[in-house]
């Protein structure tokens, strides 16, 4: 973000975080759903939720989902992930024309919603 010049590595990585951006705006209930994984996420309507409003509206409007959508996404996207790395060991397309990065990035947000491995939240706080 602060950097003025960055490389085009650095341009590739900060878009694919949108795709991040995306699954945490669900997970707190700005997006109804989370489509099927074949297309980048509209970043200009992602953008159009939350543009102008302060932080504190912003966690106002704000309703974090319940554990188990949280964890029935989280084992959606292990699953899809897996199944494109099996299909890239055997040099085949991703199935079902699921975008391989798209699944990625959903599948590493919601790892770190859900603490996989000690990498997010300590604690998702709802009860349900």
């Amino acid at each position: 973000m602060t950097n003025s010049r960055p490389t085009k590595q650095q341009t590739t990585d900060a878009n694919w975080r949108y795709e991040d951006l995306h699954v945490m705006l669900w997970a707190l209930g700005f997006i109804d759903s989370l489509t099927y994984p074949n297309q980048l996420c509209n970043v200009a309507q992602d953008a159009k939720l939350f543009r102008g409003l302060t932080g504190r509206q912003f966690k106002q409007r704000a309703r974090l989902r319940t554990k188990k959508e949280i964890l029935d996404q989280a084992d959606l996207m292990l699953r899809l992930d897996w199944a494109c790395v099996d299909a890239r060991t055997k040099k085949q397309p991703a199935p079902g024309k699921l975008d391989s990065g798209v699944v990625y990035e959903r599948h590493y947000a919601l790892n770190w919603l859900i603490n996989y491995m000690n990498q997010g939240w300590d604690d998702i706080t709802t009860d349900t």
